[in-house]
């Protein structure tokens, strides 16, 4: 007997582009559910077309669009406008990304859905939230990042820096994603189909506040501020590389200690508890530069004698091949028509043992356009 995926059976209609919402309906297509992606006539999802690709379609658009249908239409005529309210009818989602205002200007607003559907879960994404200075305003992870303080966290010398990855759209995608279950939930307990509006700079914020924003936290005049945890994200450089440490515990630090011939900091009222390293956080990532004595398999196997969490760096080809990915059979390969053999990943949470993977290709623009049309009409 086969395992029932957790969303099989749930329907969702996605109208958008680039990644925040691809990336969420990906992976609950992941999960089971069955996603119909709908692109403009003639262009598609410009994610298509972004970085490296081939047969015209990208390997970041393979990424966020697996497993899904694609039918390609142009809402502003009336006929594919009557397709998609077709395509509602049965929906358990509705999902879109665009600015506050666009889905009612084309007749696909949450009141005239819920008139077609009043079970449809409508689900809403924007860059700013649906009102304010930059309400309208366009917004792309770049823009994000600096607006919601990333590049601040990031920052060197008093220079910002981004994080170089998609980094709010994708959090933005990982929370829709966690919502919608739960709007699922709510539905299946209470009857009650909820609208859902979410934004990349609210879910940016949000997800960067526990750690990053902790001195803007406690607001009483009595506060002790002491160094952020980012001043904790060193690498230390070795003879032939580098290594990431991540010490926390006085036991984890006490084992650096030994580790690098240093026992004499255990005792020191500097380093020897963990408010002491906060205050001396600075001195004491500079005082170990005893790693540029070692190599770095000779610094691992110290730290590792010591249980103390550490890694080397590694590339990104080394990661394709590191053993420990090997051993969780992250990646898995599925064959495209379009751009042959391709590396996919699995879903990352096992559900009763069982992996989620969906090992169907990203649709061509409008692959299954006849057969979603001819379904409609049975």
């Amino acid at each position: 007997m086969s395992y029932a995926k957790p969303l099989e059976g749930v329907k969702i209609v996605e109208i958008s582009t680039i990644v925040t919402a691809s990336l969420a309906t990906m992976m609950m297509a992941d999960q089971g559910a069955e996603v119909i992606k709908i692109e403009q006539s003639g262009i598609g999802d410009p994610m298509r077309y972004l970085g490296t690709q081939k047969g015209g379609v990208s390997a970041l658009f393979a990424n966020c669009n697996r497993g899904k249908r694609s039918i390609d239409l142009n809402l502003k005529e009336k006929d594919d406008l009557e397709i998609v309210k077709k395509l509602i009818t049965d929906a358990d989602i509705l999902i879109n990304n665009f600015r506050p205002g666009v889905m009612e200007k084309i007749g696909l607003g949450e009141s005239d859905c819920k008139k077609i559907n009043d079970k449809l879960i409508y689900a809403s994404i924007n860059g700013f939230g649906d009102s304010g200075p930059y309400s309208t305003a366009p917004a792309y992870d770049h823009v994000v990042q600096a607006m919601a303080g990333a590049t601040d966290i990031q920052s060197d010398l008093n220079e910002p820096a981004y994080i170089k990855t998609l980094l709010c759209d994708k959090i933005t995608a990982y929370t829709i994603c966690q919502s919608l279950s739960s709007a699922l939930f709510k539905r299946e307990r209470t009857g009650i189909a909820d609208r859902l509006n979410l934004s990349m700079i609210d879910s940016a914020v949000f997800f960067l506040w526990p750690d990053g924003m902790m001195n803007h936290t406690l607001l009483d005049d009595d506060v002790v501020t002491l160094p952020p945890l980012t001043k904790s994200y060193s690498l230390y450089k070795c003879k032939d590389g580098f290594l990431s440490i991540a010490a926390l515990s006085d036991a984890q630090w006490f084992g650096i200690f030994r580790a690098l011939g240093l026992p004499e900091y255990i005792e020191d009222e500097r380093f020897n508890n963990a408010f002491a390293r906060s205050e001396n956080m600075v001195e004491l990532v500079k005082s170990l530069t005893i790693f540029e004595s070692l190599t770095v398999d000779d610094a691992l196997q110290k730290l590792q004698d010591e249980d103390v969490p550490c890694s080397k760096t590694i590339s990104l080809d080394e990661l394709m091949t590191h053993p420990q990915i090997e051993a969780n059979n992250l990646f898995q390969s599925i064959n495209s028509d379009i751009q042959g053999k391709v590396r996919a990943l699995r879903y990352p949470t096992k559900f009763d043992d069982n992996e989620m993977f969906n090992d169907k290709p990203a649709p061509a623009l409008g692959e299954h356009k006849q057969e979603i049309i001819e379904s409609l009409s049975n």
